[in-house]
């Protein structure tokens, strides 16, 4: 199958032309050329940028296009049009404007004319995709992507914090689920929907109740060999103290704010055979991953997207105010 990926260098789009290239497919990627040159030799490099000039797509014989990387309607918009193919569009369930703070399903309302910001604009993405290629079209309303290579540094915080051992502020309840989508789950079951052409709508993120945090947390104690303390902080003695919840604490959704976080509906997704590693075997490669100095390809992404977890002082002030 003659594969083009909208992206291909970068966490989830990585994951995506490595499976590709598994399985035997012949790869092209579209790209800026801005991250991840030495990847992928093998594979067909189109440079440019979708803002601007997608005329090299044009006339191309692709039998599918996995786009990683579509954020603006009049981008995708373009891109769908110029090619004649299966096109598997990247989301995110910030499209649905109930979501975090009720719970979703892949049946439930998207924005309809929201302003201008990332969730609204994702809608407007599937749609224009959608308008130019009708029937033909998966979209994918991704949850927490994570795995090794990832950039946005949620996870990898959690497993780098904990590997550094000590006292750890632990937001929440560990009980509480969470609900995560190791990239090589997703990439390889995108892989699949373009193989067989299966268009749609569908939530691409684990099944509710996956995994807890104390789970994901411990995982991370024992996957780093650390003895790190996990000091489980409420939600309430938290906000007391003025933490961010997502930033400070990544992964911290508390129930009065984000009640429905970890509680996305995924049963077209599962019907389609969307399946899931364990989540302490996702945490156990990302530990082995910054081991292996896997953070030190991210010099290249700025911190446009990253959080910005708090340091060890921050850390021993939140202690001491909620002893």
């Amino acid at each position: 199958m003659r594969v083009l990926v909208l992206g291909g260098t970068v966490f989830l789009g990585r994951h995506v032309a490595e499976a590709a290239l598994a399985r035997g497919h012949e790869l092209t990627l579209f790209t800026r050329g801005l991250h991840g040159a030495q990847l992928f030799p093998e594979a067909e490099r189109l440079r440019g940028d979708r803002s601007r000039d997608v005329s090299v797509l044009r006339g191309r014989d692709f039998d599918a296009v996995i786009d990683t990387s579509g954020y603006k309607p009049a981008d995708v918009a373009a891109s769908a049009a110029a090619v004649d193919a299966h096109y598997v569009f990247v989301s995110s369930v910030n499209a649905y404007p109930a979501w975090p703070a009720e719970a979703v399903d892949e049946t439930s309302p998207v924005w309809e004319d929201g302003p201008e910001e990332y969730g609204p604009d994702k809608v407007r993405c599937e749609r224009a995709a959608e308008s130019a290629l009708p029937g033909r079209v998966a979209v994918v309303r991704a949850g927490l992507i994570v795995g090794p290579h990832d950039g946005v540094f949620r996870l990898p915080w959690w497993v780098k914090r904990i590997a550094a051992g000590g006292d750890v502020p632990a937001p929440g309840d560990a009980e509480r689920p969470v609900q995560i989508i190791d990239a090589r789950d997703l990439a390889g079951w995108m892989l699949d929907m373009a193989e067989h052409r299966t268009a749609g709508v569908f939530n691409g993120t684990g099944p509710a109740g996956m995994t807890t945090m104390g789970e994901l947390l411990g995982a991370a104690v024992e996957a780093t060999g650390s003895g790190a303390r996990l000091r489980w902080l409420p939600d309430a003695a938290l906000r007391a103290a003025g933490a961010e919840p997502w930033t400070e604490l990544p992964l911290w959704a508390p129930e009065d704010e984000m009640a429905g976080a970890w509680r996305v509906g995924t049963e077209r997704a599962q019907a389609a055979g969307l399946r899931c590693r364990p989540a302490t075997d996702t945490v156990a490669d990302v530990a082995a991953w910054l081991r292996d100095g896997g953070e030190a390809e991210l010099s290249d992404w700025g911190a446009h997207a990253r959080p910005a977890p708090m340091g060890a002082e921050r850390e021993e002030e939140l202690l001491r105010q909620v002893e």
